[in-house]
């Protein structure tokens, strides 16, 4: 006999968002006494563990609210016990949409950290815990370890940042209690082992705010999976290189990877996306570029990828540098592509991804060597139209309501004027921006701000950032003045789920641009169901990237070298 109410446990499903569908989890529980209780969680927003307010549940209807979120979101749903499904109409604000939920049975799902650790003594092992900060919840690796001659020592990984090895600083464990600082992030905990030795239970302080944190003991160290990352041994010589940017005086380190047999081989150059990155783009626990060169590597194709300045082995200060000075980095490493018997000099092209896809074309137009380029999600439109668009697009995942939205990025355009304004010194831009973010603040009701995730932390972090040289140079650059130029062999490849360079925006003016230059040999192609990586995703959330197990997709990674292979010939 079919039950007359929705069972306990996990509920699967989608909040049905204009033109796609966002993914969320909802458990669901109810007492002895029959009193409901309930928790949701919305991967793509990094939200997990949300729990639930007015939980009311009958025989057919069912609903709950989320209070805390701006808007009050809310779920009312029937329940059908025959497909055990539960859809219905979520409101917030003056939205509303649809909502459906499928019964799923298991409590919890695989990269859960709910639950009670193994039980233990001392502070030394593994540890896992979740931050709830501001929309998103962090999962947090804990590692702690003896020191010889006594004391402890450790390292922190944010593991849906990919931030990793982040070193324990003052780490002490006294009568119970636990404490360290991390100085490189400003933050610090302090909490007490259980009694039983499998929980730390405390307070996470950073940025003036004081979140509660929860560590729980495993038996080994945690770890994202990562199915496509390339580990050894390889068909194919992978070694370290080293080069100079002549003109502005750095060395630069990097990976070049040889296919197996006789040269000399098609060869490509990696460009990664904005910020500091390493040779691997690594991000989120990813490592695109290690696996687009590996699987080029197994292709015949080779390739170079290098440190971006002041990270790993090269030199310099990337946020003190304009974007045009990327282009003089890559075309060092082209003169040092050039010097290797390996590399086929008329086979040599350019991969370059987000903001790689930008100094591509500067490169194509300053560099006779280059034969082809592959640009992934490059920007089309102006990069300070392209960023509004994108801080528009994370809102609308997180639920704002459209009122808000629009508010806000009015108040962007504000600062973005001033952050364009080259007349203006970092001092006097800093110290414009953060007047004005007060008054701006203070028109907005108590809370609602902190509620989007933004901090004091997070604004002033914010303001370091966007008065660097790097920055203001790149809010200042139109796209199309390089891809008119552009007339050289070009594959040009989005997301459709991008929310960082919105897919059908950019992928039409760069097609305006290749007809403009009458560029015969140009591809321009959106893909489907993937986002800014090239991961096939939900919803394409930033917050996404690093809880999906796939680095880059399978067939968009064989149409790259298809297309690579077909300019050789």
């Amino acid at each position: 006999m079919l039950p007359a109410s929705p069972p306990v446990g996990l509920w699967k499903g989608e909040l049905k968002v204009p033109g796609s569908g966002l993914a969320i989890e909802v458990s669901l529980d109810c007492s002895e006494e029959g009193v409901w209780s309930g928790t949701i969680d919305i991967p793509a927003q990094g939200l997990r563990g949300y729990v639930l307010a007015k939980v009311e549940v009958g025989e057919v209807e069912i609903g709950f609210a989320m209070e805390g979120v701006p808007g009050t979101p809310r779920f009312k749903g029937l329940y059908e016990a025959e497909t055990q499904r539960i859809s219905g109409d979520f409101i917030q604000g003056g939205q509303q949409l649809k909502f459906e939920l499928n019964f799923a049975g298991a409590e919890a799902g695989p990269d859960s950290v709910s639950g009670k650790g193994i039980p233990g003594v001392g502070v030394v092992g593994e540890w896992l815990g979740e931050l709830k900060a501001g929309p998103m919840i962090l999962r947090l690796a804990l590692h702690v370890r003896a020191e010889e001659g006594g004391g402890l020592a450790g390292e922190m990984d944010s593991l849906d940042q990919g931030a990793n090895g982040l070193p324990l600083n003052s780490v002490s464990f006294e009568a119970g209690a636990f404490a360290y600082r991390i100085d490189r992030v400003g933050g610090s905990f302090e909490g007490a082992l259980s009694e039983d030795g499998s929980q730390l239970v405390g307070h996470w302080v950073q940025g003036g705010q004081e979140l509660p944190l929860v560590f729980r003991r495993l038996a080994e160290p945690a770890a994202l999976r990562r199915p496509q990352e390339p580990r050894g041994p390889f068909p194919y010589e992978e070694r370290e290189v080293r080069f100079r940017n002549e003109v502005d005086g750095l060395n630069f380190a990097g990976t070049f990877a040889r296919p197996a047999g006789e040269g000399p081989f098609p060869t490509v150059l990696f460009v990664s996306g904005s910020g500091p990155q390493d040779r691997d783009e690594s991000l989120m626990g990813h490592k695109p570029f290690a696996v687009i060169a590996d699987a080029l590597a197994r292709r015949g194709v080779a390739s170079l990828r290098y440190d971006d300045r002041g990270v790993g082995g090269s030199e310099g200060d990337l946020m003190d540098s304009e974007t045009a000075s990327f282009a003089n980095d890559a075309i060092a490493a082209i003169r040092f592509l050039e010097t290797l018997g390996e590399v086929d000099v008329d086979a040599l092209g350019l991969i370059g991804h987000s903001e790689g896809g930008l100094v591509g074309p500067m490169v194509a137009a300053r560099e006779p060597q280059l034969d082809f380029l592959v640009l992934l999600a490059p920007p089309g439109e102006p990069l300070d139209r392209l960023l509004l668009r994108q801080s528009r697009a994370g809102l609308r995942l997180k639920g704002v309501e459209e009122e808000l939205v629009q508010r806000l990025e009015r108040d962007s355009q504000g600062d973005m004027e001033l952050i364009k304004n080259r007349a203006l010194s970092r001092e006097e831009l800093v110290a414009a921006l953060r007047k004005r973010s007060e008054e701006v603040r203070a028109g907005y009701g108590e809370g609602v701000l902190e509620s989007l995730g933004f901090t004091d932390a997070v604004i002033e972090n914010s303001l370091q950032v966007v008065s660097t040289k790097w920055f203001r140079s790149l809010m200042n650059i139109d796209p199309r003045v390089y891809l008119d130029r552009l007339t050289l062999p070009t594959l040009a490849l989005f997301g459709e789920k991008d929310v960082q360079v919105a897919a059908e925006v950019n992928a039409a003016v760069v097609r305006e641009s290749f007809e403009c230059t009458g560029n015969a040999d140009a591809l321009v192609l959106i893909r489907p169901g993937l986002n800014h990586l090239f991961q096939n995703c939900d919803t394409g959330s930033v917050e996404e990237y690093g809880r999906i197990e796939e680095t880059f997709d399978v067939e968009t990674l064989e149409l790259l070298g298809d297309w690579i292979l077909e300019r050789e010939s």
